[in-house]
């Protein structure tokens, strides 16, 4: 079992997931425009990949299957105000519709990075579906820590102000309630649902999320620290491409550049992490540690492990703010 980001040759398998799960309701305009809708949203994070994820079971025949799909967006001040002061359910529906009549209510890019770097942003997860929906079945409990760590993932390292997520269910709303989230709404689901499909809603704000907490997932995301080493996007896609297990091959592919793009990306990316790993530092400089300079190959793993350990690092920024940091 894995999780990784969605790229346009899932989308097939995820809208067949989406259709099963029956519990996500779309009005019909919103489900026939969800294809596109979706491959815009893959298309504008190439040079920073959005919050889309999935799960899937490697398969000893080789072939995954996709068990779960979570999705993620960041909102305007205006429009998450509007989803807390109207509740409503079936989030996705909600915001999808909202695009459709050419409300805007998702951040692009420099939006996001200028918000991350001011006030926080507003986070909306409108989803996350199971193949298998019982909560205490076991496929879903050896997906649980997976879904921690893709949650992680996506998320730590943005400056929070506030999250607005929708489940399906009591025994998801219990478990959702269990890791600190308030419960805003609940739902009553109409007719011909399948078991457990009422819609809950939780939120949670960072001043709720105080610093001394346990919650360490919610503390990465809502007092996420200010990025020091002025990574270019390209870079932080790169990275964060890497850290999901792709080769250098896989990313070149994805991004449309060449593998020599590819190489030169990470000898800037190891240049950048250097001043702050010791490791890194040459044997010939006053700063280097004494026999634990690492060359080559073992350059790369250093650094993704420091970067896995400071994901602010691979969020947007705005670049005025990335070149005042070097």
């Amino acid at each position: 079992m894995r999780f990784r980001l969605v790229d346009h040759a899932d989308l097939p398998a995820c809208l067949a997931l989406f259709d099963l799960h029956q519990r996500c309701r779309l009005s019909g305009q919103v489900r026939e425009q969800l294809p596109r809708l979706w491959r815009e949203f893959i298309a504008e994070g190439r040079c920073f990949p959005k919050p889309f994820m999935l799960w899937e079971d490697l398969r000893p025949q080789g072939k995954a299957g996709i068990e779960a799909l979570g999705l993620s967006m960041f909102v305007r001040d205006e429009v998450f105000n509007e989803l807390m002061q109207d509740p409503q359910p079936y989030l996705a529906d909600r915001l999808y519709r909202m695009e459709l009549e050419g409300r805007r209510p998702f951040l692009d890019t420099r939006e996001l990075a200028n918000a991350n770097a001011g006030d926080g942003v507003n986070l909306v997860m409108p989803f996350y579906l199971q193949r298998e929906h019982v909560v205490d079945h076991p496929d879903s409990v050896k997906l649980r820590p997976l879904t921690a760590a893709g949650f992680f993932f996506c998320h730590a390292g943005f400056r929070v102000k506030n999250y607005l997520g929708e489940v399906f269910g009591a025994p998801a709303s219990a478990y959702m309630a269990a890791g600190g989230l308030r419960l805003t709404q609940r739902f009553d689901a109409p007719p011909g649902m399948p078991a457990d499909s009422e819609p809950h809603q939780h939120a949670q704000t960072r001043d709720e999320t105080l610093p001394g907490t346990l919650n360490t997932t919610a503390l990465w995301m809502t007092h996420a620290l200010q990025p020091v080493l002025s990574l270019t996007p390209m870079q932080q896609t790169i990275v964060t491409f890497a850290l999901q297990g792709d080769i250098d091959r896989a990313i070149a592919d994805r991004l449309g550049v060449s593998m020599d793009a590819i190489k030169q990306a990470w000898r800037g990316i190891v240049d950048r992490v250097a001043p702050h790993m010791p490791e890194l530092r040459s044997n010939d400089s006053d700063t280097a540690a004494p026999g634990l300079a690492v060359r080559g190959a073992e350059k790369r793993r250093v650094v993704l492990e420091y970067l896995r350990q400071h994901m602010e690092e691979l969020r947007p920024w705005p670049r005025r703010a990335r070149e005042q940091a070097r």
